[in-house]
């Protein structure tokens, strides 16, 4: 009997191949089959670019897409996900280790996540290991030379499209908050900050890591702001 491989979700951070950890590019030098994520075949992915100088496709490494919807039916999404999962079983029965990378953190706002969960739901028992990366505002804060937060004080880190209600209450309880996923509300974003009078404590950035980076510290003067897919906001007191 086939002794089942085992199967590694692995966070390859924000953009820079520089900032992938050690045992993610250990990982990704030896095992037999990588899946990328991708939301259509053929199309190029982030993830595929921070791994590439880590690979040795040469002695036969195996790098196969798995494409996800876009799309915002629970149903349609749900089975995309199944879909994938049973690609990924059908390598995994073979015998071979596999491999999903996925941009950032394995385990924040991560495809990921859904995937881990159809697997389990077709085979339970499955050998996992997730593989941690750094995130797009750590690197972000790293970047600006500020903390996310010290000593008692409080952090959140929130998609900006939950509503303008939902942004109020959290910029007005938290002294320190992260707002991902800010481009397609932008301007509701910056209205909000303004109103709250922490549109100076914010810091913007696009790209992080990745060709094309923007940064700009300080949201409180005019100026163009790319509304760059990978965007997000830090926001939070730098006198300490």
């Amino acid at each position: 009997m086939t002794v089942k491989g085992k199967f590694y979700g692995i966070g390859v951070g924000p953009g820079s191949p520089d900032l992938l950890t050690l045992k993610a590019a250990d990982l990704l030098r030896r095992v037999p089959v990588i899946f990328v994520p991708v939301k259509a075949s053929g199309e190029s992915s982030s993830a595929m670019k921070i791994i590439a100088p880590f690979l040795d496709l040469l002695d036969g490494q195996e790098i196969q897409e798995l494409v996800f919807p876009m799309t915002r039916s629970f149903l349609d999404l749900k089975e995309g996900w199944k879909l994938a999962a049973e690609d990924v079983l059908t390598v995994l029965d073979e015998g071979k280790d596999a491999a999903f990378i996925t941009l950032g953190d394995s385990v924040l706002y991560s495809t990921y996540a859904y995937l881990l969960d159809a697997l389990l739901e077709l085979e339970p028992d499955l050998a996992v290991e997730t593989i941690p990366g750094i995130t797009s505002f750590s690197a972000a804060a790293a970047l600006f030379n500020r903390a996310l937060a010290c000593g008692r004080e409080s952090l959140a880190v929130v998609p900006a499209t939950r509503g303008v209600e939902f942004l109020k209450n959290v910029l007005g309880s938290f002294e320190n908050v992260v707002l991902l996923k800010v481009a397609p509300v932008l301007d509701d974003v910056l209205d909000i900050l303004k109103e709250l009078d922490r549109l100076d404590e914010a810091v913007f950035i696009s790209r992080c890591g990745m060709p094309g980076q923007v940064m700009l510290d300080n949201l409180a003067l005019p100026g163009e702001i790319p509304r760059d897919y990978f965007s997000l906001i830090l926001v939070g007191k730098v006198e300490r």
